[in-house]
């Protein structure tokens, strides 16, 4: 697995679409969805995944730990929200702690973590 994570429009997706040879098609945008298509190579959005966990009752940290064998050859991008004021709002500061917790869970679980900063990729693993 591959994690790639970054700040809001720092250039994840096309980063990754540029070093590994990712298609269109092979992309599932997490935008809606409250499950993961399995089928393809990347996992674009997995902030937004999270967040529709958690506003249909589920522990998004169960769903990665329960399908990690499912993500292990995947690239997963995902946007930290960890910076900036803590929400006020209860949902909004139980989302950005549970990304947290994802993002540690997928980082100690990838072969290769990637930080992206204006387009441009650090390996931190």
């Amino acid at each position: 697995m591959v994690l790639v994570f970054g700040g809001a429009y720092q250039g994840k997706l096309e980063y990754v679409i540029r070093n590994y040879g990712i298609q269109e098609n092979e992309i599932f945008h997490c935008d809606d969805a409250s499950e993961i298509d399995f089928s393809k190579r990347a996992v674009y959005g997995l902030e937004k995944l999270v967040l529709n966990l958690i506003r249909c009752g589920a522990d998004p940290l169960d769903y990665i730990n329960m399908n990690l064998d499912k993500i292990n050859d995947k690239i997963i991008i995902c946007t930290d929200i960890s910076a900036g004021v803590v929400p006020t709002d209860p949902v909004m500061r139980q989302w950005r702690e549970a990304v947290g917790r994802c993002m540690t869970l997928l980082s100690r679980n990838s072969e290769r973590v990637v930080r992206i900063f204006c387009g441009l990729g650090t390996v931190i693993k």
